[in-house]
């Protein structure tokens, strides 16, 4: 009797086809949705582009006007200040926020990509190492890291780490800092899918040919797990614009004298920026997103206060909602290209 030859490792180790990038725009063209993220974020990287050629060395900081820092008749936008003015800084909102672009993108791009780096690699690791003792390492480093509060985590890591050596520590340091500090949530979700896919009939059949077990992460399991990471990127965007946007909380509204406003006062003749000392912005006149919604927040609904000075707030607000929506978009395009059937 013939017995019938085994599978070599070719015939066995090979993921379920898909289609081609040319085929599946060929079947299915890029959804309106994908089409108005990208063209979202074209337009941030145009700004981001534009702004370092305008602006050069000059980008890193706001130009201020004396004469528009008191919050006395503040002006609203018009046709020569599209966005207003921000008192306090005393400078042109519009200009503030095209300034911050290329560093918003930079912090934000920086922090995901360590984010999605760890999310992915951890969780593929723990879920395809189910029960075992890689599982149960990063399991549990991720619940411990996952229960603090992300606002306390950062500020206490990266006020630490000043004390330390205050000297070396800045903006990059938090951006490592802090994509180190959102990847749990990614893990969880990516060890998830990593569990279901460890037992799938390719990646039994790969293993059962003698494929090592870096060979099945790589190239079984992390390919078919970037559906989580795909759902949680634009979530993550969120906690990184809410810390960014406290730690002007934390000392904005002073005297110009830089005494803080005890609790309950009457209200100050006008606010000045100002940066707790953990702050990772090198300086209060830092262009950044999140340092101008917390001002302009403070001030808007500070002396005078009302909502007759949304714009302070709400132009500042539109930048990083923007930015989220355009990521969102993309990652949920990209998501229905990998499903699409073949």
């Amino acid at each position: 009797m013939t017995g019938s030859a085994a599978p070599s490792s070719a015939d066995v180790d090979q993921p379920p086809l898909r289609p081609s990038l040319r085929e599946r725009l060929a079947r299915r063209p890029p959804s309106l949705g994908f089409l108005v993220g990208a063209g979202l974020l074209g337009g941030y990287l145009a700004a981001a582009l534009s702004a370092l050629v305008v602006f050069r060395s000059s980008l890193d900081r706001l130009p201020r006007n004396a004469a528009w820092v008191p919050p006395f008749n503040p002006i609203g936008p018009s046709g020569v200040h599209p966005f207003g003015v921000i008192p306090g800084f005393g400078t042109d909102l519009f200009n503030a926020i095209w300034r911050a672009t290329p560093w918003d993108l930079g912090i934000v791009a920086g922090i995901l990509t360590i984010d999605v780096f760890l999310g992915l690699f951890l969780g593929a690791i723990a879920g395809l190492d189910e029960g075992g003792l890689v599982d149960s390492l990063v399991t549990f480093a991720g619940d411990s890291i996952g229960t603090i509060p992300t606002f306390l985590l950062a500020a206490v890591v990266f006020a630490g780490l000043l004390t330390v050596a205050p000297s070396t520590i800045g903006l990059p340091v938090f951006v490592v800092v802090f994509g180190i500090i959102l990847w749990p949530t990614m893990a969880r979700t990516v060890r998830e899918r990593a569990r279901t896919i460890a037992h799938a009939p390719y990646v039994d059949a790969a293993r059962a040919s003698g494929a090592s077990f870096p060979r099945i992460l790589v190239r079984h399991v992390m390919p078919n797990s970037l559906g989580p990471v795909l759902a949680q990127v634009p979530l993550d965007i969120a906690p990184i614009f809410f810390v960014l946007s406290a730690f002007p909380w934390y000392y904005t509204c002073e005297l110009p004298g830089g005494h803080p406003v005890p609790p309950y006062s009457p209200p100050t003749p006008y606010l000045v920026p100002y940066l707790p000392f953990f702050s990772p912005l090198p300086s209060s006149s830092f262009p950044e997103w999140g340092y101008l919604l917390g001002f302009g927040t403070c001030e808007g609904f500070s002396f005078p206060g009302g909502f007759n000075y949304w714009w302070m707030y709400l132009f500042p607000l539109l930048a990083i909602v923007g930015l989220g929506l355009a990521i969102g978009l993309l990652c949920d395009g990209i998501e229905r290209w990998r499903h699409f059937d073949r």
